[in-house]
């Protein structure tokens, strides 16, 4: 297996790893054990990348982050048995997907929580680059901590450019309500197209102008 995005080699694992040593982590998940037996053809993983590996200092939230390179059977996917693999992982995560002649890059926000006195990972956005160029896009490790090596990689891949854990949840929290407010736009759009009723239709057509002056 080549070095596919080019982390240093000190970081480099390539060891196989059997679908059982995900689906065994949890008796609960028996739909991860089907769909990783039936979709996935193998898993790989690629980088390990941990203070030792890259000589940086170990983070405060992030104190390892794995790579896995996961092939496909089929020229589509779930992202579902992404999210019920992270779940169970005790680490931070980037899952290299390779399906039908494509490539997407995926990583999950992910962050300790305290249940019943019980330390467990929780999930929160999913950020997924799709029709990815591994020869012509290089991700960047930066960063003199594993926190901002980590928070710099979901930055790249979530496209917002961020390099910390307060300008990402910011930048998500923008994006959202973006989505929120094209999606209104969009709705009122189609209303005014649809109204007869001239007074009805200003009325339309001025809070369009509202929404599009908060874009």
């Amino acid at each position: 297996m080549e070095n596919l995005l080019n982390f240093p080699q000190s970081t480099f694992v390539n060891k196989v790893v059997p679908k059982n040593a995900f689906y065994g982590r949890s008796a609960q998940k028996t739909w991860l054990k089907d769909l990783l037996t039936r979709e996935f053809e193998s898993i790989t993983w690629l980088y390990k990348l941990t203070a030792q590996t890259m000589n940086v200092a170990d983070g405060d939230l992030v104190h390892e982050i794995a790579v896995f390179l996961c092939r496909l059977k089929e020229d589509r996917y779930s992202i579902n048995p992404f999210c019920g693999m992270d779940e169970l992982l005790p680490r931070h995560t980037m899952f290299i997907i390779e399906y039908g002649g494509h490539t997407d890059q995926l990583m999950h926000y992910k962050e300790k929580n305290l249940v019943r006195g019980e330390e467990k990972w929780k999930l929160g956005n999913t950020e997924l680059l799709r029709e990815v160029d591994l020869s012509e896009f290089h991700l960047q490790l930066t960063g003199t901590s594993l926190d901002s090596v980590y928070y710099g990689l979901l930055g790249q891949v979530s496209g917002l450019n961020t390099h910390s854990e307060t300008e990402y949840e910011q930048a998500a929290s923008n994006r959202k309500i973006k989505l929120q407010l094209q999606n209104q736009l969009a709705t009122l759009e189609k209303r005014c197209r649809a109204e007869k009723q001239p007074r009805r239709k200003y009325e339309l057509h001025q809070q369009i102008l509202k929404i599009k002056e908060q874009l």
